[in-house]
């Protein structure tokens, strides 16, 4: 008898103002194991902190950076660093809207390799005494430096979206001396590269500039370390790879056979990028996919009365999440009926609305 432990960012739809997300979707299998299941509303964490808790690692300010640098594809070669300390320093556009200046982060493929290797190497020759800036996707880049930042720095999803304003780093109380460093050295950075060809050639060419980095992720090596929830770790995402490797768990691909055979945990990723950017045809295209590929097997694995013991679905959200634990025995419970997600949802949103009043 085994357990699998599914995460899924983003599954339930962040804005309130979509009532009915998943309507008129076939998500039978999915409807089936949410009536079935004991479920709870969980108040929004952030989604990199989470995974950070599911391992062990419950520090106030983990560091992220270090541990998505670890499961990125030379991941294992970092571990022969231990005196790096690593700040994400990914890529964003600034636009001005009013008097704000709005963030928003790029796609996988709206940055090419050459345009990232040609302002890293930019970056890195400007700003010797920084440290060392690398890119281990076009779109996923790192400072290396030899000694951690002090000052507390905002998750790049929580910036996405809105005015950087009130999302720049912050220093201890009553001292803002580091704050006002990083604010500045942010300010240097966007001049740069503001008038690199680079983004000369993008705004030519009508593509959003890469006008300014956003660091994040920044911490002192955490004094616990990480321990798996599960002896076998399905992932793509970075973060949750690092996690794994940190555990000593080399992580695998995304695999549902693989999954229901052994106990497992999976971290899927593909409704996380549409609910934070309001792409509801993408989010509905990905959650179709889930449906067909993970509910489905899951579901028919719980109702065949087979290997898998205990399922656990859990769903982290920008404003709101849910967790869900189906039991193999659940299958005899005839009276549950299916219970849709968009009525997950509204029921989400009336537990938000009930506790913002409070």
């Amino acid at each position: 008898m085994n357990r699998l432990l599914l995460v899924v960012p983003g599954l339930l739809w962040p804005a309130q103002q979509t009532h009915r997300p998943a309507q008129n979707m076939a998500l039978t299998a999915l409807a089936r194991l949410l009536g079935r299941g004991r479920r709870r509303i969980e108040a929004h964490t952030h989604e990199e902190c989470f995974l950070a808790r599911l391992f062990g690692v419950d520090d106030e300010m983990p560091p992220l950076a270090a541990l998505r640098h670890l499961g990125e594809d030379d991941g294992p070669a970092s571990e022969s660093d231990p005196g790096a300390h690593w700040l994400c320093a990914d890529p964003v556009n600034l636009s001005l809207t009013r008097e704000h200046l709005l963030l928003a982060d790029f796609a996988d493929d709206e940055i090419d390799k050459t345009e990232a290797a040609a302002l890293i190497a930019a970056l890195t020759a400007d700003f010797p005494d920084l440290g060392q800036f690398s890119a281990a996707t076009p779109t996923r880049w790192y400072l290396r430096r030899e000694r951690p930042p002090t000052v507390r720095f905002a998750p790049l999803h929580d910036a996405v979206g809105r005015s950087i304003l009130h999302f720049l780093p912050e220093g201890e109380e009553g001292d803002d001396h580091d704050a006002r460093h990083w604010r500045h050295i942010l300010n240097e950075v966007q001049i740069a590269l503001h008038h690199h060809p680079v983004n000369k050639a993008r705004e030519a060419a009508g593509r959003r500039a890469i006008n300014s980095l956003w660091f994040w992720g920044g911490s002192p090596r955490p004094d616990t370390t990480p321990r798996a929830p599960c002896p076998a770790i399905q992932a793509l995402d970075p973060m949750a790879r690092g996690l794994a490797r940190a555990a000593s768990i080399e992580p695998g691909l995304p695999d549902v056979a693989a999954a229901l055979r052994a106990e497992s945990l999976v971290v899927l990723n593909e409704l996380a990028a549409p609910a934070r950017h309001r792409d509801l045809d993408a989010w509905r295209t990905a959650l179709a996919a889930l449906e067909t590929d993970w509910f489905a097997p899951i579901a028919a694995a719980l109702d065949g009365g087979g290997s898998l013991h205990q399922f656990q679905l859990l769903a982290p959200g920008e404003r709101i999440g849910f967790s869900l634990t189906v039991s193999h025995r659940a299958r005899w419970c005839f009276w549950r009926k299916p219970l849709a997600l968009d009525d997950l949802h509204a029921a989400g949103i009336k537990s938000e609305s009930a506790r913002q009043t409070q």
